[in-house]
């Protein structure tokens, strides 16, 4: 049994965690906040809220450290992609738990009575999907033409962000070309597949042709564990964490009587 990796477990991991906090914090300001006091108020959790909504959310630094985490955890995916022989397999099946979200969350507009609020048409699951699809036929590619094409995807993704064009449609929308659509979750093909490319093209051909370790003798830490089980589990933490910080707070706001 080939032995894993265990700096990609640790850097994805990492990402999952930035990526949970992102979220409770969300959940905090944008949700909670009002739910628990619309009328303002004082103590730990009136803090953490208004620190979430009125400093935290708007903030560059996040916007910074979001953007870098989320290059960071798209290209591992891709860097860890180049290790398997079952990409399509991978693929097919990981688009069937995007489209079963995408379902889920249409369902939870239908019942709540909103119409573009929960719906969830092409996130970071669809994009990881499509990601490994298109890899599994490009992989035989030689490595520095896909690389160059990751760097081009990426760099019109940039392109189309800062200059929106015209075009409207669902394709255009999942393209990351045009808009016309809403994702409450949204991970457009451009620029995000280009990262995916570039990380699987440079793990292939330059960081870990031997499929080995670079650092060996430093994953034993017990520091480190709690990172790389949500490394090791992404899929399933992705999946669940939302329901259960959303029920965790749901808790606290009942133990705490409001």
């Amino acid at each position: 049994m080939r032995q894993r990796i265990w700096e990609l477990d640790f850097i994805r991991g990492f990402c999952v965690t930035l990526m949970i906090m992102d979220h409770l914090l969300f959940d905090l300001g944008f949700v909670f906040l009002e739910a628990w006091l619309p009328a303002g108020g004082s103590g730990l959790l009136f803090t953490l809220g208004d620190f979430a909504l009125n400093f935290y959310w708007f903030h560059p630094l996040r916007k910074t450290v979001q953007a870098l985490a989320l290059a960071c955890f798209i290209g591992i995916s891709g860097l860890s992609c180049s290790f398997s022989a079952s990409n399509l397999k991978r693929g097919l099946k990981l688009l069937l738990v995007a489209l079963l979200l995408t379902l889920a969350t249409w369902a939870m507009d239908q019942l709540s009575g909103y119409q573009d609020h929960f719906i969830i048409r092409f996130g970071i699951l669809h994009l990881l999907a499509s990601s490994i699809l298109a890899y599994a036929f490009l992989r035989r590619l030689p490595k520095g033409l896909v690389l160059a094409l990751g760097l081009a995807m990426a760099a019109g993704g940039v392109y189309f962000q800062a200059h929106p064009s015209a075009w409207a449609g669902l394709l255009p929308f999942i393209l990351g070309v045009g808009g016309g659509a809403y994702s409450a979750d949204y991970y457009p093909v451009l620029p995000w597949m280009g990262y995916f490319l570039a990380g699987a093209a440079v793990s292939g051909s330059l960081l870990y042709q031997e499929r080995r370790s670079c650092f060996p003798k430093h994953g034993q830490g017990k520091g480190l564990r709690p990172f790389m089980f949500f490394g090791r589990h992404a899929l399933i933490v992705y999946v669940l964490h939302q329901p259960a910080v959303y029920g965790l707070l749901l808790l606290i706001g009942w133990l705490a009587g409001y």
